[in-house]
């Protein structure tokens, strides 16, 4: 990412500060880790703006970043935070216990379960704009390919994200509305020991379906215990009920392929 010269409210807080690159994160995004803080740098979307609002709207009612500044200049967007204590659950360290990060994932859908979201102003994660930002995504040919489930595609799937488009367009289920984190994989939920110590990425948070939230977990825990990013060793044997059952409550066979489906579009 070419050098970009950072607002003025930023620089007179981070300054020429030391800070490292989080190389992990969306193309075109910046990420600088510094001994305090961390800086965001990335094109301005309606994300960008709904991470600085839902956070502000929350008031620390859950554990996330509290954002210092946040500027748009010149099309980018800068999100200046403080830094989450803890680890990520997709280190070592957690997933050596697999017990227990079912269990903290649990204990964070059920913090934003916890929350009012009955006079939210922001509604960009209702089912509806997320179709209408898919759909934004397909006609401009964004949707990777190469980063979707292998089922999803070709044989016994979907002919073209034109096809999976309209398909989620004819099937889309009735919402069951709570406060979701819209991305809840685990390199987003940090702990600390046995706890949850706080959410990052939050861009799509907002009001939605449960399932949005349960859909994403699943899928990241299974793609984390099956060794897909240790090289293919297998740490823990997931089924998806678990998390179901750690949240007690049915596993929804429908509309978890229904928000798994509709992430392939992202």
């Amino acid at each position: 990412m070419k050098v970009i010269e950072l607002p003025e409210r930023i620089y007179n807080i981070v300054g020429t500060q030391d800070y490292t690159v989080d190389s992990i994160g969306e193309s075109g995004s910046e990420v600088r880790i510094y001994n305090k803080y961390v800086l965001k740098i990335q094109p301005h979307s309606k994300e960008t703006d709904n991470e600085s609002a839902i956070v502000q709207w929350l008031n620390h009612q859950i554990p996330l970043p509290k954002i210092s500044v946040y500027a748009v200049e010149n099309d980018m967007a800068f999100t200046l935070m403080s830094k989450v204590e803890g680890k990520m659950l997709c280190e070592m360290k957690y997933l050596n216990k697999p017990e227990l990060v079912i269990d903290i994932v649990a204990q964070g859908v059920k913090k934003m379960w916890e929350i009012d979201v009955s006079d939210c102003p922001y509604q960009t994660s209702r089912l509806t704009e997320r179709l209408k930002a898919a759909e934004y995504n397909v006609s401009n040919k964004l949707v990777d390919l190469d980063n979707t489930e292998p089922e999803t595609f070709g044989e016994n799937g979907f002919e073209s994200p034109e096809e999976l488009l309209e398909w989620l367009k004819h099937n889309r289920p009735q919402e069951d509305i709570v406060l979701t984190h819209g991305d809840f994989c685990l390199p987003n939920i940090f702990a600390k020991g046995n706890e949850i110590s706080g959410f990052i990425d939050l861009g799509k948070m907002g009001p939605a379906d449960r399932w949005q939230d349960i859909a994403i977990a699943i899928r990241s825990l299974e793609h984390n215990f099956d060794g897909r990013y240790f090289g293919g060793k297998r740490i823990f044997d997931f089924k998806p009920q678990m998390l179901p059952d750690a949240l007690s409550i049915e596993f929804d066979e429908e509309k978890y392929r229904y928000y798994i489906l509709l992430d392939e579009l992202f």
